[in-house]
Formats: structure tokens, sequence, C-alpha cells
């Protein structure tokens, strides 16, 4: 079933339901016994960034004196935090329904979840995975779902695992996915892995599962692919 986008569209919208979300954020992860334990400090660092980014490009885009270089820096800025919020709401909001109440969504215009509990086992989708170098010891990662060829994440779901490896010369590609190392949940699409100096010309394989929402349950894993590094 299609939902509301939870983030508002309009910019005077994103500034404000970014604010309440800053402000609810702050309000519940500060003190010595925090509502919300479950967002680390640097995420928390990085949402506060992204606003603070965007709101005096936003004021100075609505101011009368304005610009079109001020309009246009609003429009870069947002393309630039917008993913960084989505990201956040995902993974410390929707993703912790222990955690974060449709109350608390709702008091920072979010769209609540589903209220029919649905019981949900492992995700049915396989994570596919095409790789394109970028810019130094840097791989674009641009994914699918194997069976639709949708490139958004399903319903029930709350992104995919991510795991890889960087291998040494002569070393084989691993067998098993659970061998690969490196993982992190990715949300966007595309998704850049940036890896260290000295990893130029070295291949590394990629593998990923879908997660279910809630419950964090992996899926199947796709197929592990292989990119060499620029």
């Amino acid at each position: 079933m299609a939902h509301k986008d939870y983030i508002e569209h309009s910019y005077g919208g994103f500034d404000a339901q970014y604010k309440l979300i800053i402000d609810a954020v702050q309000a519940n992860t500060g003190g010595s016994a925090p509502v919300w334990n479950h967002i680390p400090a640097e995420a928390r660092a990085g949402l506060e960034a992204g606003y603070a980014d965007y709101h005096p490009r936003h004021l100075a885009a609505e101011s009368p004196s304005r610009s079109k270089i001020d309009v246009e820096e609003r429009g870069e800025t947002r393309r630039r935090v917008e993913p960084v919020l989505r990201n956040f709401c995902q993974r410390f909001f929707y993703a912790a329904p222990e955690i974060v109440t449709n109350a608390q969504l709702e008091s920072m215009n979010l769209r609540p979840r589903d209220r029919t509990r649905t019981v949900r086992g492992k995700p049915q989708w396989r994570v596919g995975i095409e790789i394109e170098p970028s810019k130094t010891r840097t791989h674009t990662l641009r994914w699918h779902v194997e069976e639709n060829e949708s490139r958004a994440i399903p319903e029930g779901c709350n992104g995919w695992v991510l795991v890889y490896r960087v291998l040494e010369p002569g070393d084989p590609v691993p067998g098993d996915p659970e061998d690969l190392g490196h993982s992190q949940l990715v949300t966007r699409n595309p998704f850049v892995v940036e890896h260290k100096p000295g990893d130029e010309g070295k291949r590394v394989a990629y593998c990923g599962a879908f997660q279910s929402t809630g419950r964090g349950l992996k899926g199947d894993w796709g197929e592990i692919v292989v990119g060499v590094l620029p």
C-alpha cells in the first residue's frame, strides 16, 4: 500500500519539520538517563550539522532581498542534507518501534507506523549490487531488488546489510558472505563506499541482505560481486 511521504516536500515545511526533529532528539537524548539511548552521539551531531547547513540558506532564499544564487544554494543544500535526515529517521525512529512511539513520530510531523501489527519473518527479497568506480579509493554501489528490479527498499525492511572485504593480492574471493567482515546498514541508492589509503588497485568483494524492520531479521544473501578500486 502506498503511503504519503514522511518528509515535507515544501522548503518551508522541510525546515520546520527538521527543527521539530532536532528539538525532539535533543530533548530525548540529554541527561543522565536519556529516553532515546539508542542514538549515538555522532549520529545526533550529523543530524544537527545538516540543519545548521540548511536553515540559514533557507532563510536567505526566503528573504525579500534574495538572489538567484541564494535560491540555488538552498536547493543544492537540501539535496545534500535530506538523505541524512531520511537515513536518521529510518534507522533511529522507524526501525525502533519499541523505543520511539507513534505519538512521538506525530509530534515531529512524521507519518506514524501502520497501526495494524503485521507479523513478518525474514525478508523474501535479495539484493543485487552493481559496482561503479568513482574517485580514488571509492566505489559507488547501485542496488536493486533482484525479484522485481525495484531500486527502493521493500516494504517491511529498514534497509539492507552491506558486508565487504578488501582482498589482498592472491586472496581468493570468500564463498560465504558471512566471512566478508565490514558490516553496515544501507538505505541510500546509490551508496558510496570509501576505502583506506593504500587500497588502490585492490579487489573488493561486496554482498548484501535485506533486513526486516523491528526484528532485524536478514533475508538471503545476494550474489557476491567484486570490483577493483581506482
